[in-house]
């Protein structure tokens, strides 16, 4: 079950994964959920925010870690990490000659989270870094897995995922670009 802490549409507020209160409240909850001995054991994990800052994975890793220090067995209850969602207080102009309205004609054509092709080289780096602290921190973290997500059209973006280190590569860019057939492209090399 994956965990959605990293919304770009949330009104008035940052997504929770930028935030360390946010992400060790989180955390807190879903730890104590995990350590009910009736409770039955889902594998969650969570969905990371673009970070741009190293600031943004410390807090990240410090949240997974005082999680790891609440947990009887001395292991963060997270088995995944999707990196990374959309990037927020996006616009796309299709007429650069038109000044545009603080108010969108049509819902759907404001502000919104750029995905795809433009965000595959953060998603890149945020897959990058996330693993190789994963790496680093070791022991109570060193189960979580990495899902690469961001901008994969292909099989050379499926394969610079891998490349930094996704564990799984999801592609839903290139699954709503060209259909079904884009996992045709990936193990073919297209």
């Amino acid at each position: 079950m994956e965990i959605n802490l990293s919304c770009p549409n949330i009104p008035d507020k940052p997504p929770p994964a930028y935030n360390g209160d946010s992400l060790n409240s989180y955390l807190t909850a879903l730890q104590e959920l995990a350590s009910k001995p009736n409770v039955p054991r889902i594998p969650f994990g969570l969905k990371t925010p673009p970070y741009t800052h190293a600031t943004e994975y410390v807090e990240l890793f410090s949240a997974l870690k005082s999680s790891a220090q609440q947990d009887p067995g001395g292991v963060c209850p997270v088995s995944f990490i999707t990196a990374t969602n959309t990037l927020g207080s996006c616009l796309v102009l299709t007429d650069p000659g038109v000044k545009v309205s603080s108010d969108p004609a049509l819902p759907g054509l404001g502000i919104g989270g750029m995905a795809g092709a433009p965000l595959h080289p953060l998603a890149l780096g945020n897959v990058r870094t996330i693993n190789k602290m994963l790496g680093e921190a070791g022991g109570p973290l060193a189960h979580i897995q990495v899902i690469g997500v961001g901008g994969v059209l292909d099989h050379d973006g499926f394969k610079r995922m891998q490349a930094v280190g996704a564990d799984i590569v999801g592609v839903g860019t290139g699954l709503g670009l060209k259909g079904v057939g884009v996992f045709d492209d990936i193990l073919r090399g297209a």
